[in-house]
């Protein structure tokens, strides 16, 4: 659909929030830095301009690119499928061992690897570069060049607006999370919500393969 420059960028918005509103591993690492008090708005920040750098390179070609080699994608899903055993693996140990509950007096000398992890989710996350490549790239790729400007910056307002909102509601929440129990809860929602995204990449992985 083209349109005048306010009209693309609500089509941007709007697909950015459909999109960015599912709950993923990016989500769950923000809403655990805004209830322990930790790094939430570096992680914020990283995944945003991740997602505005995959955009970026949807819009490039890159998402004509995987459509025309599905074993590509195959590939991606894979490495991400294990990449999720392994996050939800953590959890669910932790969760067992019943250590959910992040050790406070550690936070400031390992306040960087929030950070990496947020690197590492917005960048191997298959579903994320499904959401931002190759459906708002190639969505964006078939604009008028002097008005895919628009849709763009709608999707990545919608992205920075997703987290931010993100983030300030679990901080919110941040006094129900002193007792160890929530953080078993927490760890216990996270392994499954894990397993059934793992289950369903491996699903889409075999069926492309």
């Amino acid at each position: 659909m083209n349109g005048s420059l306010p009209s693309l960028f609500l089509e941007g918005f709007l697909l950015g929030i459909a999109l960015f509103s599912a709950p993923g591993p990016k989500d769950i690492l923000v809403i655990r830095q805004g209830v322990s008090g930790g790094a939430v708005w570096g992680v914020v920040a990283i995944c945003v301009v991740a997602d505005a750098s995959l955009i970026i390179i949807g819009t490039a070609g890159v998402a004509r690119l995987l459509r025309d080699h599905p074993r590509i994608v195959s590939m991606i899903s894979f490495a991400g499928a294990a990449y999720l055993v392994w996050f939800g693996g953590q959890r669910l140990w932790a969760c067992i061992r019943n250590e959910s509950m992040p050790d406070m007096s550690r936070r400031a000398n390992t306040r960087h690897s929030p950070l990496r992890k947020a690197a590492v989710l917005s960048f191997a996350n298959p579903y994320a570069w499904m959401d931002t490549v190759v459906l708002i790239g190639s969505i964006a790729a078939t604009k008028p060049n002097g008005q895919r400007s628009s849709f763009l910056i709608g999707s990545i307002v919608a992205s920075c607006l997703w987290f931010m909102l993100l983030a300030a509601g679990s901080r919110k929440l941040s006094g129900l999370f002193k007792y160890p129990g929530a953080w078993r809860w927490l760890d216990a929602a996270i392994a499954l919500l894990m397993a059934y995204l793992t289950v369903g990449l491996i699903e889409d992985a075999a069926r492309l393969f």
